[in-house]
This record gives C-alpha cells, sequence and structure tokens, in this order.
C-alpha cells in the first residue's frame, strides 16, 4: 500500500492548523527582537504589577549563561518597565460565551 505524503493530500484543518503554531509575534524586552508569544517568558513582578500586558523576555535572553535573566544575583526587575516600554495588548477574546437556560416549567 502507497503512503501519502504528499502535501495536497492532507486535510485542510491540519493545514490551517501548522501555520498558527507561530502564535502572535511579541517584542522581548531586553533584545527588543520580534518573537513568537509561546517562545517568551513574563517576569513575575511585571505579570503581578499588569496581568496579561506584562512584557515578555525570549527564552534565549531569559535563559543565557551569561546575561540571562534567571540567573542567580540578577536584578529580576522587569527590563521593560525600566526602559519605559509599552505594555503589550491583551488578544481580545475570539468567541462569546451564551448560557441557554433549559429548564422545564412545569
Amino acid at each position: 500500500m502507497k503512503r501519502r505524503s504528499s502535501l495536497k493530500h492532507r486535510s485542510k484543518r491540519n493545514i490551517r492548523t501548522r501555520s498558527k503554531r507561530g502564535g502572535n509575534k511579541v517584542r522581548c524586552c531586553m533584545c527588543e527582537r520580534r518573537v513568537s508569544e509561546r517562545n517568551s517568558l513574563k517576569p513575575s513582578a511585571c505579570l503581578m504589577k499588569h496581568g496579561s500586558r506584562a512584557h515578555r523576555i525570549c527564552k534565549d535572553c531569559w535563559w543565557d549563561s551569561e546575561n540571562g535573566f534567571a540567573r542567580e544575583g540578577v536584578n529580576h526587575e522587569c527590563p521593560g518597565c525600566k526602559k519605559g516600554m509599552p505594555l503589550l495588548k491583551p488578544k481580545p477574546a475570539s468567541k462569546v460565551s451564551e448560557v441557554v437556560d433549559l429548564t422545564l416549567d412545569s
């Protein structure tokens, strides 16, 4: 039996999902590169202060062995807050929830 390995045999759903894996792009507040939201972390002080609008740090800057944010002895204040960078705009909710009452009147 032959395997279908070409792109035209994949379902449209898989193709759509695959293209969206990168996620939203955000700016790292340390190196100022644009990275995917999934490839970044939020400093806890900024997260507690600003919630979902908190600044982001890319994983490369977070775990860097020389100048990383997560190293011991490093000031763990948010670099984005120090620099006065604008906060992120939270992504709007995609679906509106509705409550349907299914009780029977007797």
